[in-house]
């Protein structure tokens, strides 16, 4: 139930970051340009990259916790 509820989040974040996206390249009246698409690609991309900066965070944490206890 908890992955389901983060995919879940993740695909809403995803399709927030993608509809201002189209609609930035509409109001501009660009249309599809290799730009929108690589921007449309990272609008996927970009939470994985969140994602892992706070799993860095996480285990540097543990880390310091455990070489704590042992020193």
């Amino acid at each position: 139930m908890f992955e389901a509820a983060i995919f879940l989040l993740y695909v809403l974040v995803a399709v927030a970051a993608m509809a201002v996206t189209m609609l930035e390249g509409w109001a501009n009246h660009d249309g599809l340009t290799l730009h929108r698409l690589a921007g449309l690609f990272a609008c996927l991309v970009w939470p994985l990259t969140l994602l892992l900066f706070i799993l860095h965070g996480c285990l540097a944490r543990l880390l310091t916790r455990l070489s704590r206890t042992m020193a």
